[in-house]
């Protein structure tokens, strides 16, 4: 089995069918025909169940996939090592959560600013959508509420947030009582926010009422103003984003306040000069963080703490 039989393989698998592979890899469709029935007698196995609306993938053709993404990884890794110099340069790809994002601008700032011939891209997305990029190589890292347990994954507490209630001024605080009947706005309906919120209501006797879940932040909290519903943020994410007008933040009490935000990568990933610094400028520009791997898993909790 060689490379360019698992190249041509890859695409047909990703395109989902055999001429638009062709398309991509600028070869005959008879070509690349010929070339899966090869690896097909080689493994003795059909990759492929063909089918009027194209092929797909047969339970041996999805388990060569992940290892076909696997080996193309462990080569461009390959190639990053042979190329690494002792000076930063390259490219970086870092993933965060909407509210880990609003600590980035700084830290970015000034690595940057220290390594001028490294290009970093920053993705944003949710919670399971980011720990799948780390998985397939798609980002080198990503930022977002622990902890993360997972065998193939490394995470690093980078600092530790205290979740407030966000409240529309038009709701009178005066407690849980103020608000358990209301809806409860939120990016991702299985985060650790809304759990933990789950364990301060039970203890006052109250229920979750109605959820609302939504695609951006803007549209949380605009909606949170207009007094649909109250949502839970960090206390440090209300600050920095300076909001003031229509609505306020009372903070969770400490016993469910808590939440760490760790940095979370490929246990076996190779870490080049740029990557390594990037790890090196957290330490520099989060005073809490402490960047030191599987602490929380030594306490039986996965994830680091300080």
């Amino acid at each position: 089995m060689d490379i360019g039989l698992l190249k041509v393989f890859q695409a047909v698998a990703e395109e989902g069918s055999i001429s638009k592979a062709a398309q991509s890899l600028n070869y005959v469709q008879s070509n690349v025909t010929a070339r899966i029935q090869q690896l097909e007698q080689e493994l003795g196995t059909p990759l492929f169940y063909r089918h009027s609306r194209g092929i797909t993938l047969t339970s041996a053709g999805q388990t060569l996939m992940e290892y076909t993404v696997r080996i193309f990884n462990l080569l461009e890794e390959a190639q990053q090592a042979v190329l690494d110099s002792p000076v930063p340069k390259g490219t970086i790809t870092v993933g965060s959560d909407t509210t880990a994002a609003v600590r980035l601008p700084a830290i970015l700032s000034a690595y940057r600013g220290c390594y001028p011939d490294v290009e970093v891209q920053l993705q944003i997305g949710r919670a399971a959508d980011l720990i799948d990029s780390v998985l397939q190589h798609v980002v080198h890292g990503a930022f977002m509420d622990g902890p993360v347990e997972h065998p193939e994954i490394v995470q690093e507490l980078v600092i530790h947030e205290q979740l407030g209630l966000v409240i529309p001024d038009t709701i009178d605080y005066l407690g849980l009582s103020s608000i358990h009947d209301k809806t409860l706005l939120i990016l991702n309906a299985e985060c650790l926010y809304r759990a933990r919120l789950e364990e301060w209501l039970r203890e006052e006797g109250f229920r979750l009422g109605k959820v609302m879940e939504f695609g951006t932040m803007e549209g949380l909290l605009g909606c949170v103003r207009a007094g649909i519903g109250f949502a839970v943020l960090p206390v440090s994410y209300f600050r920095r984003m300076n909001i003031t007008e229509g609505i306020s933040c009372y903070p969770f009490p400490e016993r469910y306040a808590e939440v760490p935000t760790v940095f979370i990568r490929r246990r076996d990933l190779y870490m080049t000069s740029a990557f390594r610094e990037f790890i090196e400028e957290l330490k520099v520009h989060l005073p809490e963080a402490v960047c030191r791997t599987d602490l929380l898993a030594a306490e039986g909790r996965g994830t680091a703490t300080n």
